[in-house]
């Protein structure tokens, strides 16, 4: 139905393969969209959700979201990977868009949920320019999110993330299923459509990580890793990481606990849909690491600042949902920087990228 310049379709219906679609659209001349009314916007099995469209005065599109379940697991790998690759050849503005989302749950990886989701997103120009989140994990645990930028004093526009159930938030979004609890905080660069790599560091404080064989059988030789089922207790992690073009590169990752600590490299290519991370797993960490910190010596016998005197190099393989953990035990035997020979160099990144130095609480 045609309505003065502008198109209407109405009772539009798309059903199949769990997905229920129902509404209409209004299109301009230039077949841009002025409006969508969808009551029943069900794109998975088991959505219940509504959405609504418009185009403002100043060109942006107004969406507006609602509902009680959202099968969100496509948009958390997106989220995630940092998306793919803008299309520099492309003249095209990116469209602007004002986002406003309220739902009872939006469904993540490994049975997690986000309840209680109350986000608002905008663009403008390419970049995303005004992001609030607010939301419950695991045992109505809150989810934060907020954008500092400079306005608050920093170099560039941040995304900011905390929980106090790290945990969960690494499962809901299919990054690592096997840690409980832990305070995380998270400060990455805004989402935008230039090519430049998203730069991030993530902090998590006092976790434990549960079901990992190898790492218990480590951490028990460093002394006592917690009785039966009770995993392996860590007070700290601390990781900087890039996202590009489905990409998440880990580098500068460090593990701190009583009983043992590790540093981490590498990626998760969300593309591929593959883990690659190694690193070295230091027994007795604060004592065995002592040797690391003498200058010169140190270099020697400790091989780096947080690899200790003597450590097991490990690698992590696999998808994301079922990595692999192999520890080499032969580079037990081996002090120091030696123990570079037993290497599995999973993931290793040879060209390095400046992260510059942020305020947060726990650097």
């Amino acid at each position: 139905m045609k309505k003065g310049d502008s198109t209407r379709l109405e009772d539009i219906t798309i059903d199949g393969a769990g997905a229920s679609i129902k509404g209409s659209v209004e299109l301009d001349q230039s077949g841009d969209l002025v409006n969508a009314n969808f009551p029943t916007y069900s794109p998975s099995e088991g959505d219940k959700t509504s959405i609504k469209a418009e185009r403002g005065n100043d060109g942006a599109l107004k969406v507006t979201m609602r509902g009680d379940v959202f099968d969100g697991r496509g948009f958390l790998k997106g989220a995630m990977s940092g998306g793919k690759e803008p299309d520099t050849k492309s003249k095209a503005k990116p469209p602007d868009f004002d986002i406003d989302v309220k739902l009872g749950a939006v469904a993540g990886f490994y049975g997690e949920a986000v309840r209680s989701v109350d986000a608002k997103v905008s663009r403008r120009n390419g970049t995303i320019s005004k992001f609030n989140l607010t939301g419950k994990l695991g045992r109505d645990t809150m989810l934060t999110g907020d954008m500092r930028g400079k306005t608050q004093g920093a170099a560039r526009d941040l995304i900011f993330i905390e929980t106090n159930d790290a945990g969960a938030l690494l499962r809901v979004t299919d990054t690592y299923s096997k840690m409980i609890g832990g305070q995380l905080a998270l400060a990455m660069d805004a989402p935008s459509t230039d090519s430049r790599p998203k730069e991030g560091l993530v902090n998590i404080r006092n976790f434990t990580v549960k079901g990992e064989a190898s790492l218990e059988r480590v951490a028990a030789s460093g002394g006592p890793a917690g009785g039966q089922n009770s995993g392996v207790s860590f007070t700290r992690l601390r990781a900087e990481f890039v996202r590009q073009n489905g990409l998440m590169t880990v580098r500068e990752g460090l593990v701190q606990g009583p009983s043992i600590g590790a540093t981490i490299e590498g990626n998760i290519d969300y593309n591929a849909n593959q883990v690659r991370m190694s690193g070295t797993f230091v027994p007795m960490y604060g004592l065995n690491n002592m040797f690391g910190q003498i200058p010169v010596v140190g270099l020697f016998l400790g091989g780096g600042s947080n690899e200790g005197l003597f450590g097991v190099t490990y690698e992590v393989v696999g998808t994301p949902g079922a990595p692999v953990l192999r520890v080499n035990p032969l580079s037990a035997i081996a002090p120091g920087i030696t123990r570079k020979i037993f290497d599995f160099g999973t993931g290793k990144q040879n060209n390095q990228i400046e992260f510059p130095n942020q305020n947060n609480n726990g650097n």
